[in-house]
């Protein structure tokens, strides 16, 4: 894709993006400013709620905190785990997909496996950083610990939530308290996931089951002058199998091209007409084929307003899921100011000393994001040449 035709396809969600800092730039006066593209909004909104909370349950909420202890450290070895094998492919694995991707809602990434929709990245993405935030206020007042103010936070153009624990009063806890409120955010992303998975299959699933079904696949999207177009094969029609396999899904519908090869003849259709599509090759895998569609499952009643929103639902928790996951991992990286690195910074302070636990928590900082810069440049460079 050209850069013009991006700015054409995306051109709305990138006014949004430039409303935001443009707003910001305008209403500079009104935010406080850390590391020059982090904007804070400060209030006291929802104060009263976490000071309710962590003073109502503040002992379940500490087991919680210290629970979070164990789940973070064993969270960061993971991330940790991922982030060394996927700098170990990148360098061994021809093609290896990419393990680090900016998320940025309704704008396709470069090099990135994965797009997150704009409005449901948007709304998951703020659900995500509010519990986040709200874990670390909560988790502090438990301790009896101040907040100071929450608000609204623009990371560049992303909008989400933020809390503000008395740092001063932070630093003079015990090395378990400031584990435990550096920890609550991570832990709880983690336990939302958690959450999210058990309402699907406890709710969703049997849902789906009873009240919806498959009946085909139909194209969103037809490429011009890719196999499919050439068949004849046309957006918006249901089609029913490929090669005499019946497929009620988007999923065996790829599954059918398991066995099918480059140039070879692949037939697709429905109960009114077969249409012979020969495949071509993937630009980015020369080894896998492809006919130029994007496709999307079609159902019994699928014009019914309540199928529609419980498929708009399901595919928000499904990208709360992700993102919750995501970045809860993300944070427990032992980098400098997210929660993994402060985790770390106070581990290598009680062990060597405040002065010497910082300047190696410092050289740790510099190596892991010197990594994390070649993991997700490399993918986008590839992607651009």
């Amino acid at each position: 894709m050209s850069f013009l035709s991006f700015l054409v396809e995306y051109k709305w969600v990138i006014l949004f993006y430039l409303l935001i800092i443009l707003f910001v730039i305008v209403k500079r006066k009104m935010f406080t400013f850390q590391a020059k593209f982090i904007a804070l909004y400060k209030t006291k909104l929802g104060l009263k709620i976490i000071d309710r909370i962590g003073t109502k349950y503040s002992e379940f909420i500490k087991i919680l905190g210290y629970t979070g202890i164990g789940v973070g450290y064993v969270g960061m070895f993971v991330i940790l785990y991922f982030i060394i094998k996927g700098l170990i492919d990148l360098v061994l694995v021809p093609g290896a997909p990419a393990v680090v991707a900016p998320v940025l809602p309704g704008v396709p990434i470069p090099g990135s496996p994965i797009f997150v929709p704009f409005w449901y990245g948007i709304i998951a993405l703020f659900i995500v950083v509010l519990v986040h935030e709200t874990s670390h206020g909560i988790v502090a007042k438990a301790h009896k610990l101040p907040v100071l103010s929450s608000g609204i936070v623009f990371f560049g153009p992303l909008i989400g939530a933020f809390v503000e624990p008395d740092e001063k009063k932070l630093k003079k806890q015990s090395d378990v308290v400031q584990y435990s409120i550096f920890a609550a955010g991570p832990f709880s992303n983690i336990l939302l996931a958690g959450l999210i998975m058990l309402i699907v299959l406890i709710v969703f699933n049997p849902l789906a089951n009873v009240y919806v079904h498959p009946i085909g696949v139909s194209f969103t999207e037809v490429t011009p002058s890719m196999p499919a177009a050439l068949a004849g094969l046309q957006a918006g029609v249901i089609y029913t199998h490929v090669n005499n396999i019946t497929v009620n899904s988007t999923n065996e519908f790829v599954n059918a091209f398991d066995n099918v090869k480059v140039n070879e003849v692949v037939t697709i259709g429905n109960d009114y007409k077969d249409y012979a599509v020969i495949t071509t090759s993937n630009a980015d895998n020369p080894d896998q084929p492809m006919i130029g569609v994007k496709l999307e499952t079609r159902y019994e009643n699928d014009d019914s307003w309540l199928l529609k929103l419980f498929f708009i639902i399901v595919e928000l928790f499904s990208w709360i899921f992700m993102l919750s996951l995501g970045l809860g991992l993300a944070n427990l990286l032992p980098i400098g100011p997210v929660d993994g690195g402060r985790m770390i910074q106070v581990s290598l302070a009680k062990i060597m000393g405040e002065k010497k636990g910082n300047k190696v928590w410092t050289k740790l900082t510099l190596l892991l994001v010197g990594i994390l810069a070649i993991l997700l440049l490399t993918p986008i460079i590839r992607a651009l040449i």
